[in-house]
Parts: C-alpha cells; sequence; structure tokens
C-alpha cells in the first residue's frame, strides 16, 4: 500500500493525465532543472500553451497509468520500458508531429533527450517510430508538396495544350500567309 504522499500523486498524474490519448515518453538523464525550465518554455512557444513536460516518477506513473483507460493501450512490456529509467512525459499539443519536432530538435541542441516511446491517438509507439514521427516536415512544407504533386499533372497538361495551340496558330498563320501571296491558289476560272 503506497503511503499517503504517494496517493496523493498517483492522483494527481491520474487527474493530469485523464483523457489524454497521445503524449511521448523521453530518458532526461543529466537534464537540469534550468534545462528543463528552457525545453518547457521551447514547447509552450512553438506547440502553444496546452504542452506539458512533466517529470514522473517511474513507479508512481505505472500504476497511475493502469488505472487509466486511455493508457490500456500501454500495458505491460511497452509501459514499462516508456517508464524505465528517469522519464519524462510531452502531451497537451494539438499537433502531435509539431510536439515531437520541437522535442526531437531540442534533443539534438542539448544532446541528453532520447525518445522512449509514446502513445498516439491512443496507440502504442516504440522510440523508433517517434522519431520518424519527429521528421515529419512542417504542415506548411507538407501542403506545399501536396499542391505541388496535384498541379504538376496540370501543368503539364496546360504545356501540351499551349502546344497544339501554338501549332495551330502556326498552320493557320502560314495558310494564311499562303493565301495572302496567292489569292488565286484554290479557285478555278
Amino acid at each position: 500500500m503506497p503511503s499517503r504522499l504517494n496517493q496523493l500523486v498517483i492522483g494527481e498524474l491520474k487527474k493530469r493525465f485523464a483523457g489524454v490519448d497521445t503524449c511521448f515518453f523521453v530518458d532526461f538523464t543529466g537534464l537540469a532543472g534550468r534545462k528543463a525550465a528552457d525545453l518547457r518554455h521551447q514547447l509552450h512557444s512553438a506547440c502553444g500553451e496546452g504542452a506539458s513536460f512533466t517529470v514522473v516518477k517511474t513507479s508512481l506513473a505505472r500504476r497511475a497509468f493502469a488505472e487509466l483507460d486511455s493508457f490500456s493501450e500501454l500495458a505491460g512490456d511497452i509501459l514499462a520500458a516508456c517508464l524505465d529509467g528517469p522519464t519524462a512525459v510531452a502531451f497537451g499539443a494539438d499537433d502531435p508531429v509539431l510536439l515531437a519536432r520541437t522535442l526531437a530538435d531540442w534533443g539534438k541542441q542539448e544532446a541528453r533527450l532520447r525518445f522512449k516511446g509514446g502513445m498516439l491517438a491512443g496507440r502504442p509507439l516504440p522510440a523508433e517510430t517517434v522519431a520518424a514521427l519527429a521528421m515529419i516536415p512542417p504542415k506548411p512544407i507538407l501542403m506545399g508538396q501536396v499542391v505541388g504533386t496535384i498541379a504538376a499533372p496540370l501543368t503539364a497538361l496546360v504545356g501540351v495544350t499551349q502546344g497544339i495551340l501554338r501549332q495551330l496558330v502556326g498552320v493557320v498563320d502560314a495558310w494564311a500567309k499562303k493565301k495572302a501571296e496567292d489569292p488565286s491558289d484554290g479557285k478555278e476560272n
């Protein structure tokens, strides 16, 4: 039976993570308090004020998450891997890709943060998948790529159509010049 303080912490974790269906677990070994505050600031700047970065005591987090329906997919080995050693949880952003990218970018600068795994829309993700998610380009770039992909065949069609029209205009122009040079051509007297 956990102590009264641990029960309070478990209750607080349950409240904080109730309804969370997307989060990323990171190893923050060696991360000083000032650096963690800097990371929180980066997350808020990039992902909005709803984004959170919470350091959890793994044994208490295991108990709290085991009692939450939204973490039921993470039960067992996956949750054990995510909550092994010093762990922090990032969650609460509207754009999970942006959250993962912000964590990865900050981790590259500091070389102290590595993904342990996560959960996206209630489904568990291994660390490699979270890292791959962080490599997806920003939304405006993806939208530009989609528009470019859609526009490429249309651009080719316009080019072909213009070529045909140019040829037609050339033929009509040549015919008109020939008619202007020899107006009697084609007339029988």
